[in-house]
């Protein structure tokens, strides 16, 4: 019973929907003056993200066997979730002499920084970029049509990628929304919910993508 309802379409969608709306309830429920405090670094979030992450590269190390015979697809989701590891763990303050963010634009737009050190950084988003096109070339047909088939996996991996994207809109929000109103910010209240809905959604991620390789573990499996 447990199996199959873990296996069905629609468990990752309702189970992220109600954990993360009982995550966000309790954090305003517990700590209704303390909200933004939990999104900063070095709090609460943090640490579950760092825990997600380690858990999702050891899970990708068990479950390799699972991949004998797409290897290389193995070998970029290790690598990605590397990569996730170490930017939550906030390694690119600490690469650049001269700026704390060298994977964001306006780190190449800045004629100060170093040429050499833009292209080292240039070259890694690239090399980034260029794994999570040739994932959505390979999958994205097949993702398509097997989400209308009700593919358990598939279904998972829509929550993964609405979850990343919803983020990432939320994340952006508050600047947009001053851009917008001639530099009048959102209200505190306000900001510190956006803050809370973008980190509490960025740390669930490697929790779902656990899931999604254990699912495909057991569906191997069968």
């Amino acid at each position: 019973m447990l199996k199959r309802t873990f296996l069905s379409p629609f468990f990752m969608p309702l189970a992220f929907l109600v954990l993360w709306l009982l995550f966000m309830g309790g954090i305003y429920w517990i700590f209704p003056q303390d909200v933004l405090r939990f999104t900063e670094e070095g709090e609460f979030i943090e640490y579950l993200s760092h825990f997600g992450y380690v858990l999702l590269i050891a899970v990708l190390l068990w479950v390799c066997n699972d991949y004998r015979d797409n290897i290389q697809t193995w070998g970029i989701y290790l690598f990605l979730a590397l990569c996730c590891f170490l930017r939550e763990g906030g390694i690119q303050h600490h690469l650049s002499k001269t700026d704390t963010t060298p994977f964001k634009s306006r780190f190449f737009l800045n004629p100060n920084n170093p040429l050499g050190e833009k292209i080292v950084f240039g070259a890694v988003l690239l090399l980034i970029l260029g794994v999570v096109l040739y994932l959505a070339v390979k999958y994205s047909k097949h993702l398509v049509s097997s989400f209308f088939k009700f593919n358990t996996v598939t279904w998972s991996v829509a929550v993964l990628c609405t979850v990343g994207v919803c983020a990432k809109i939320v994340d952006r929000f508050p600047a947009n929304w001053r851009k917008a109103h001639g530099g009048v910010p959102l209200s505190d209240d306000v900001f510190a919910f956006c803050q809370l809905v973008e980190e509490s959604s960025e740390m669930f991620l490697p929790y779902i993508a656990v899931l999604i390789l254990c699912q495909y573990h057991l569906l191997k499996k069968n």
